[in-house]
This record gives structure tokens, C-alpha cells and sequence, in this order.
């Protein structure tokens, strides 16, 4: 979020924008709603403390003085910009794009509006929209790095490989430092079989950022590409030495490890018979049956406001999905949290034999929860993928159509073992399916690739994803 005062200050206001500014949010949140008691119209501080409630995690008085702010000051891009950034937050990329349209057409030369709205629009899988408008962050700001950046991503995922290298080379020329544009650009290369090339890319992203886990596992899958497995799993090593928990390292090492013929050590990774756990919980307190409970999910799902068409950069195919379920109202999700926490014990005591693992070895003493909601009609599923910031992760099914009875075709299963169409193998995985059923959760290491075998239904699918964050 941005802005800065534009009017001359009391001494009130001026006291919450110094806490403002010493990270005091909470303290400034409570001086900017005293002040703003007085005079609920003034634009600084609606704006400022719209960010300062943002921060200290009140959400519905950021957006109702956001809110104020964009409707009686228009003229200021400021306004619907902070508005863009917090309904980014909630996962409500459409009111964002609303809100970040207002501040371009507010402040036609305001680059990070331009930018943002960019941004929305990939998110909801309108490319060419998304182009125009990273060309024009870029026209009014010809050294916006991420913009030239962010517009090779967006070529690449439309197919248009040979013009997303020629950004990233571009947004490299101007920041020569930049380990997501070299990673970005090195993935680009390996699609074109300019493998050296992609090595040097993805090593100099590694170089300029170590700790930055999606250059060592692209590395890695470079190294996969050029038949070099076991330097793969070195590489990996070599992060995991000081990220040992890192979902996206894990996963590019099981890769290597199967493609190495390392047999033992891929079967004590993956394992997935022991780490992949479904639990069958109790009906919440509230809720009489578990029918009950998963009617008011499905409920809350369907009518959730950030629920949107997936886009196809997404793994979710011919399918919605929501933006976070536990921000804001949660209403039913307040009962899931407390299941998932129960199966987290529950999980957590079922492999604690399994000292080495890292599942047991790098639980993390603190964590966050981060739910979403994934609705699949007619010809929907999900393609192989991961969790990469989770270190647990899981899926709790309200609602599953008849045909997951289809014991011979797994309509509708949840796969595990299989990776993802981005990575480079030539190897079977082992593999294991899973029959969904209302009120069953599945838990798995978020390093675990899976996905859903694509299904034929009138009837809905309803899924509700968690990952156990490290904070």
C-alpha cells in the first residue's frame, strides 16, 4: 500500500501517523479511529488508516474506511489503489481489479496501478488484457523491472516463449540482480532446449539469491534435463542444508532420487502408504451430524464472494476456486480449523516413528493456517502440483459427485505421486489413489505431488484445501 499525507496535520492525526511509521499499528489503528470519530471524511487519514487497520488485522475497518476514502476522493489514485491491495489480500481479485481500475483511470501515469491491475487481470487468466497494461506500467515507467518481468511470465505461461526471454533479458538489463528474472528466464530456455544456457541462468539466480527455493529446484530440474540426476540431488542438498523443510526442494529431490535410481532413499522420502493419512472426524460442537457440518460448508463455499472461475495458469481445470476461507466472516470454517488442528495431532502422533523424516524432524513450533475452497462441475480437476509455502497440507471433502464410486476408473480420486507437467522426468513414480468420501480429510506432506483424475458428472465436487504454513 501508498500514500502520504496531502493536507496539513492536527496534532492528533500527526501522533497516529508517527506510530504509523514507527510499525506501531495497532497503537496508530486506535489513533487514526479516535481521529477519524471527529472527522470521518478526512482523506489522509481514511487512507493511512486504512493501512494501519490493514496491518494490525482489522480487516473490516480497512475496508470500510478504504471504502470511504475511493468514494469521496475519487480524484486521488491512492484511494481505490490501497482498496486494490487489500482486496488482493482477501483473495477477492475482482473487486481488486474494480478498485485498481479506479486508480488508473484516477491517475492515468500512477505506474504501480498499471502494474497491479496487471497483475488481477493474469490472476483471473485475461492475458492480453495483461500485457497491455504491463506495456503501459512500462511506458510510464520504462525501468519498471518487475513489470518487464512479470510481462515475460505471463508470455510464457500463453506459449509466447521467444518474447517472454526478450522481457526477461530486458528486465535483467535493468536489474542485473533479480534471481526470480533469471530463474524465470532459465525455465524459458529449457522449453527452447537451451539447456547450458538454462543451467547458467538458474546458477546465476542461485548465486545472487541462495536462499530463494525456486532457483535450487529449478536447478535441479535443469540438471534432471540434462541427465545429471545425482548433481541434482546435490544441489537440492545443498539448500536443504539450510532450508531443510522447503516443500519445493523436497519435491525437485524426490524427482532427482527416482530419476537416479536411488531407490531406498526415494522410498523414505515418499512413502506414501504412511505419510499420505486419511481421518475421519466427529461432527464439530455445533453441528449434530456430520452431514450437517459439510451442508454448511458447501454453502459457505458456493456463496463465498471470492469464489471465481480458475484461470488456466491455475492448477484447477474447468473448476472455481475461493480466495482465503479464513479471513474475514468464516463461519463454518471457524469448526474446520478446530478439525484440522485435531487432525494435525492426529497426523503428527501416527508418524512419530519417523524421527529422520523431515515431516517429523522440521514441524515448525509456530504455524498458520491457509484455507481455500475448490468447486470442479462437469469436466473438471486438478492438475499434478504441490504446496510449496505448507509444511503439512490437506483436503477436507463436503460435498463428492456418485461417480467417485467408479472403482475401476477413480473418477474424481485424489492421486498422489505423480509430478506435475512443469518438471522434467523420465521415470515411473509410485503412485496412490484415494476414494473421496463427505466428511473425510486427507492429510499429506505439502511436498507430496497430487492431483485429481478428471471426472464426467451433472454433479459438483466441492473440496476445501488447507496448508499448515511456518511462520
Amino acid at each position: 500500500m501508498t500514500s502520504s499525507p496531502r493536507q496539513p496535520m492536527d496534532k492528533s492525526l500527526a501522533e497516529a501517523v508517527a506510530l504509523h511509521k514507527q510499525g506501531q499499528f495497532e497503537q496508530a489503528f486506535k489513533a487514526y479511529r479516535r481521529f477519524l470519530n471527529r472527522n470521518p471524511a478526512h482523506p489522509d487519514a481514511l487512507m493511512l488508516g486504512g493501512q494501519a487497520a490493514f496491518l494490525s488485522g482489522h480487516e473490516k475497518e480497512a475496508l470500510r474506511w478504504l471504502k470511504s476514502a475511493a468514494k469521496n476522493h475519487p480524484d486521488n489514485p491512492d484511494a481505490p489503489y490501497n482498496l486494490g491491495v487489500l482486496y488482493q489480500s482477501l483473495g477477492d481479485t475482482h473487486k481488486a481489479l474494480d478498485a485498481f481500475r479506479a486508480a488508473v483511470k484516477a491517475g492515468p501515469n500512477f505506474a504501480p496501478a498499471h502494474y497491479n491491475l496487471a497483475m488481477a487481470l493474469h490472476e483471473l487468466g485475461r492475458g492480453e488484457e495483461a500485457l497491455e497494461h504491463f506495456d503501459q506500467t512500462i511506458a510510464v515507467d520504462p525501468r519498471h523491472a518487475e513489470a518487464h518481468a512479470s510481462k515475460a511470465y505471463v508470455l510464457r505461461m500463453m506459449g509466447r516463449v521467444p518474447e517472454a526471454i526478450e522481457s526477461y533479458k530486458k528486465a535483467l538489463g535493468l536489474s542485473e540482480r533479480n534471481a526470480k528474472a533469471w530463474v524465470g528466464l532459465g525455465s524459458c530456455l529449457q522449453e527452447v532446449d537451451k539447456l547450458e544456457d538454462a543451467f547458467t541462468a538458474h546458477r546465476n539466480g542461485m548465486a545472487i539469491d541462495p536462499d530463494y527455493p525456486d532457483a535450487a529446484s529449478n536447478l535441479a530440474d535443469v540438471l534432471v534435463q540434462m541427465q545429471r540426476p545425482k548433481d541434482a540431488i546435490r544441489a537440492c542438498d545443498a539448500y536443504l542444508s539450510r532450508h531443510p523443510g522447503d516443500a519445493g526442494v523436497l519435491a525437485a529431490k524426490s524427482i532427482a532420487l527416482n530419476e537416479a535410481g536411488e531407490k531406498d532413499a526415494y522410498d523414505t522420502l515418499v512413502n506414501l502408504e504412511k505419510f499420505v493419512r486419511p481421518i475421519r472426524h466427529e461432527p464439530p460442537d455445533g453441528y449434530d451430524t456430520i452431514d450437517a457440518f459439510n451442508a454448511a460448508l458447501n454453502e459457505h463455499v458456493m456463496s463465498h464472494q471470492t469464489l471465481v472461475t480458475a484461470p488456466s495458469s491455475h492448477t484447477t481445470m474447468n473448476g472455481k476456486q475461493t480466495g482465503s476461507l479464513n479471513a474475514g466472516t468464516k463461519g463454518p470454517i471457524e469448526a474446520l480449523e478446530m478439525l484440522i488442528e485435531k487432525g494435525i495431532g492426529q497426523y503428527v502422533d501416527g508418524v512419530a516413528d519417523a524421527d529422520a523424516h523431515p515431516i517429523v524432524a522440521y514441524r515448525p513450533e509456530k504455524y498458520e493456517l491457509s484455507i481455500w475452497g475448490t468447486v470442479l462441475e462437469g469436466e473438471g480437476f486438478q492438475a499434478p502440483h504441490i504446496h510449496p509455502s505448507g509444511w503439512l497440507s490437506g483436503v477436507y471433502y463436503p460435498q463428492v459427485p456418485k461417480v467417485v464410486e467408479d472403482e475401476d476408473n477413480k473418477y474424481g480420486w485424489i492421486e498422489f505421486g505423480q509430478p506435475g507437467p512443469e518438471y522434467h522426468f523420465s521415470k515411473e513414480t509410485e503412485l496412490r489413489l484415494i476414494k473421496p468420501e463427505p466428511g473425510m480429510m486427507v492429510m499429506f506432506p505439502s511436498y507430496m505431488f497430487h492431483r485429481t483424475i478428471p471426472f464426467q458428472s451433472d454433479e459438483t465436487r466441492i473440496s476445501i484445501a488447507f496448508d499448515v504454513v511456518p511462520v
